[in-house]
């Protein structure tokens, strides 16, 4: 008796799901497979003649990138032949999806979309973020990292409507020469391949993406490219179920859903000469599917590869594939003759119809999987943008962060520490301009770059004698290649320049290529410090900057051996998050979105309304910076515009920056006490009225001081010129400070204006701010270090955390056009200010003063304010003990409604019970929270409870400090607020 055709499939399918069921009890089945016999699935097969079924099992090459004469040749295979699916190549993102909906809207059965994505869309499609390479995953010891790459990977595919994956890669590369596989390969260990193999596989499929594991039996260990030729591979059965065999093995036990077989020979497996895997019945049907029993869809690699197409007619290598037990044939370029071939097949009793609809029916199973049963239109809006959303840019940065590999580190040379007094190169070679690695580099230290072609012997003769002046040479290695067939890149040029750098100098090299390269140099191995980026991108380039300097740590591991001094899982640890770390918002746990929008909204409604000409806003949460952008012009005519390096005058953020940050140090070598009194410290002060005034009332400005003196009014006369023996319009013996442009002040004016001090009343013992502490600390400094307080500030702390651009008169280091101009002086100082301090009563004292005269960028400020918000600890060193961190950020006299701590500012005592308004500094501002603010309308803020510093920079006060919209707008506050908004988690 007949059975019926549809029971016939059923016993078909169990036959199919039992095979093996001894051997492989726990393994985990492909995700599709339970819905071979499902409705949709019968209700399609009922629909298609042994002719589109056989077209299902043919998938052909797309391109979004190609012009209409492709799209229609395209569309012509889809409509006259009912193919099963599209394998896109290269394109763009909206323009594929927009092909992606024409494709399926003209095909009677919706198609499958698949991309060999092994570093996810980014391989494939332009303007889109590239996932590093598999090798370079595989230096990373965490594998949650990599489960995380594949779900990112899956939501880039659902984003563009397609279902399956040609990835992972699961070749072991144990042939340094291997042309095709190489870095493509996670690494030459079993173990390891196959771990992260899974992660990446998991990652997908648990968010519906299909993965496909290739390239079967193993295409680790060849020495021809496959797209050129059929590659020989001669070892031994034992030798390909250590090695080659073992990951696959592993996957189809975890339920991977498709396996790519690849074009080799392998006589071991199969004796038929010269017949590829792809067409070896042994190979895919006896060994894949019954003895390692395999369940899945297996595709072949791309059928127009030479090492299967040279070897037959049209038609028949891609039925000859479908007989020996492949699913799918890929990349098929004649899709009449495939189908032609197959049904001679077929006649030939070579294959039946059952085996044909038996592949048909999984592919229709992947596609219900996959939701093709209610095909829905790929929306265009914004596609780029949402395939490459900002949380995978962060991921993308922690991939390569924990991939990056210290191989040399002499005497623990990594991370840079003790940046005080060294000079330091950095060297670009094989580039002709000064790289994004440099540029990271001087993020942390002022340095000398050069760029250099090795083939330039005249250039590196001159550049290699200029070297012999610094104390350490960072370089770079760019411009290398992946590929071994093309020597890694490396031209004898190159060795020959590195072996003189090396050894004449100390150094650190990043190595921006493939690891194997590094074994063709052997005076690498002689390098002080020696760092494998793996891959040259804007990622490595910056992140290798970080790791040299200590905002990253060193925590990658070999993926393969480069020598005997270099094996497998080789890697040597370093310190890291001593200093800031530069990322975006996502990797600190924020939102780019919605902290880039509102900053922008508020600076630029403060540009609106001329509350400065231009400003710069940074921000860093958990040591990272998260923004840092620069706004407007230094000038309301618009001429130069504000750069993020910009030099501002600090006002009184030079209280907490300078004289402060003195006073702490001391008190951390237990020099200073606040429990003192000034009389103490300052023996010239003990016998006037301010001689008991206790250091905590002194330095929270409750000691009752007069809020500020105007010295300079008492310089003037009445018809406003200067008084006799008080300033020259000319640098002289009697007049050695200077005031303004032109402009000196007599040398004794400075213990005049102490005189006025020590007089001055005293008020009630309340809460009243007050310039004039901060005017007298650096006396207490100078009297306990016996040095220039300010020289002391910069040994000890400035150039310790590589803040070398803060510092006083700026106008005698750097050229004006970096030094934002403040106010239009007309009364005092009868011009516009600009390297001078704004301050008239620190300009009186020659620039130098304890509560004003102070100068930065917004990236060294915020270094120190990092400083305090690691309680004194940075570049690796404690500079200031962390009780006294505590000590002096904390309210220190609550009782009197005083909301300050020792110099710093707080926010108010009742800030949580205020509306955004009311409240000071914002709303969110936790109690612990600290900063300061100066006149000239910059802002500090930290909080060490959000983990947040937050540095503000601007000149409102050009060209008259009468402009109030920044205080009236609640500019600082409100951008503050928005940085505690963006947080989301």
């Amino acid at each position: 008796m007949k059975l019926h055709k549809s029971l016939r499939y059923f016993f078909l399918v169990s036959l199919l799901l039992s095979a093996g069921n001894i051997i492989l009890a726990q393994q985990s089945d492909p995700p599709f497979l339970k819905y071979m016999n499902h409705p949709w699935v019968d209700s399609v097969m009922k629909t298609l003649s042994i002719d589109q079924q056989i077209a299902q099992c043919i998938w052909i090459a797309g391109y979004s990138n190609k012009d209409i004469t492709h799209e229609v040749e395209v569309s012509d295979l889809i409509k006259k032949y009912g193919v099963g699916g599209i394998v896109f190549f290269q394109g763009t993102a909206s323009k594929q999806a927009e092909l992606t909906n024409y494709y399926q809207g003209i095909s009677k059965i919706p198609l499958i979309i698949s991309l060999d994505a092994e570093w996810g869309v980014g391989m494939r499609l332009t303007n889109i973020d590239k996932f590093p390479y598999q090798m370079t995953l595989g230096a990373i010891k965490n594998d949650s990292l990599i489960y995380r790459f594949g779900q990112d990977v899956a939501q880039q595919f659902k984003r563009l409507g397609m279902q399956v994956n040609f990835a992972p890669v699961l070749d072991i590369n144990v042939n340094a020469h291997n042309p095709v596989i190489n870095y493509r390969s996670f690494g030459e260990n079993r173990e390891k391949v196959t771990a992260k193999s899974i992660m990446y596989m998991k990652g997908m499929q648990d968010n519906g993406i299909l993965a496909t594991g290739k390239h079967f039996p193993g295409h680790g260990d060849t020495n021809v490219d496959s797209h050129l030729d059929l590659p020989l591979i001669t070892h031994s059965r034992a030798r390909l179920d250590s090695i080659e065999l073992y990951p696959f093995r592993k996957l189809i036990a975890e339920g991977i859903g498709s396996i790519m077989v690849a074009h080799l020979n392998l006589p071991s497996l199969d004796t038929t000469t010269g017949l590829p895997s792809t067409l070896s019945h042994v190979i895919i049907s006896d060994l894949l599917k019954n003895e390692l029993g395999f369940r899945g869809l297996v595709v072949t690699d791309a059928m127009m590869m030479k090492a299967v197409t040279k070897y037959f007619k049209s038609g028949e290598a891609d039925a000859k594939a479908l007989e020996a037990g492949n699913d799918v044939a890929e990349f098929v370029t004649d899709v009449e003759a495939t189908i032609r071939e197959t049904k001679n097949y077929i006649s030939m009793k070579k294959l039946t119809s059952d085996d044909i609809a038996m592949k048909c029916r999984k592919i229709l199973a992947l596609k219900y999987w996959s939701g093709l049963n209610k095909l829905k239109q790929i929306k265009a809006d914004n596609i780029e943008k949402e395939v490459s959303p900002m949380t995978s840019r962060a991921l993308i940065l922690d991939l390569y962060a924990n991939a990056l590999t210290v191989l040399n580190n002499d005497q623990n040379i990594i991370p840079v520490k003790d940046l005080q007094n060294i000079k330091i190169a950095t060297i670009a070679i094989n580039r002709d301009d000064v790289s994004s690695f440099q540029k990271r580099i001087e993020s942390y230290y002022p340095c000398d770059h050069f760029f250099i072609d090795p083939s330039d012997s005249a250039s590196c003769r001159k550049l290699l004698k200029k070297l012999s002046g610094y104390d350490l040479v960072i370089a770079g290695v760019f411009n290398l290649d992946q590929r071994p067939d093309m020597g890694f890149g490396i031209k004898p040029e190159l060795i020959s320049f590195l072996d003189k750098l090396i050894t004449n100098n100390k150094t650190i090299i990043t190595w921006f290529g493939n690891p194997y390269g590094i074994d063709k140099i052997n005076i690498l191995q002689k390098a002080n410090g020696l760092v494998l980026a793996y891959q040259e991108n804007e990622y490595t380039e910056d992140l290798s900057a970080q790791l040299i300097f200590g905002g990253i740590g060193a925590n990658g591991t070999l993926p393969v051996t480069i020598n005997s001094k270099w094996p497998y899982d080789y890697g040597i640890l370093t310190q890291g998050n001593i200093r800031l770390q530069y990322g975006i918002p996502e990797s600190a746990g924020m939102s780019s979105a919605k902290l880039n929008s509102k900053i922008d909204s508020i600076v630029n409604a403060g540009l609106a309304a001329k509350a400065y000409p231009g400003c710069v806003v940074m921000a860093a949460r958990k040591g990272v910076v998260v923004f840092q952008k620069a706004y407007g012009y230094q000038t309301y005519d618009k001429r130069i515009a504000v750069r993020e390096d910009d030099l501002y005058d600090l006002a009184s953020i030079t209280k907490i920056s300078s004289t402060l940050a003195g006073l702490m140090l001391l008190n951390t070598e237990g020099k200073f006490s606040p429990d003192k009194t000034l009389g103490f410290y300052l023996p010239d002060f003990k016998k006037t009225n301010k001689g008991n005034i206790g250091m905590r009332d002194f330095l929270t400005h409750q000691a009752g001081l007069t809020p500020y003196i105007s010295f300079w009014k008492e310089t003037m006369k009445k018809d406003g010129t200067f008084k006799p023996r008080t300033f020259s319009y000319h640098l002289e013996k009697r007049y050695p400070l200077e005031v303004a442009q032109g402009l000196y002040i007599y040398k004794n004016y400075r213990k005049k204006m102490f005189n006025e001090i020590k007089k001055s009343p005293l008020g009630e013992k309340k809460y009243v701010y007050s310039d004039l502490t901060f005017i007298i600390a650096p006396e207490i400094i100078e009297n306990l270090t016996r040095e220039k307080w300010y020289d002391f500030v910069t040994d000890s702390i400035y150039k310790k955390i590589g803040a070398t651009e803060m510092g006083f008169n700026p106008y005698k280091r750097f050229p004006m056009s970096r030094i934002v101009p403040t106010e239009y002086d007309s009364l005092f100082r009868k011009q516009l200010l600009q390297g001078t301090v704004h301050d008239e009563g620190a300009a009186m004292l020659g620039g130098i003063s304890g509560h004003a005269g102070l100068f930065s960028d917004a990236n060294d400020l915020m270094k120190l304010m990092e400083l305090y918000r690691r309680m004194g600890n940075y570049g690796g060193q404690q500079l200031i003990s962390r009780s006294v961190m505590e000590d002096y950020t904390r309210v220190q006299f609550p009782g009197n409604n005083n909301r300050r701590g020792l110099g710093f500012d707080k926010p108010l005592l009742n800030n949580s019970t205020l509306s955004q308004k009311d409240s000071y500094p914002t709303r969110s501002a936790s109690p612990e929270s600290f900063g300061h603010s100066g006149y000239t309308g910059t802002f500090v803020w930290v909080d060490p409870v959000s983990e947040i510093s937050y540095v503000f920079l601007c000149n409102r006060v050009y060209p008259s400090r009468k402009s109030e919209a920044l205080y009236n707008m609640n500019i600082r506050s409100e951008i503050l607020q928005a940085i505690y908004d963006s947080i989301i988690r």
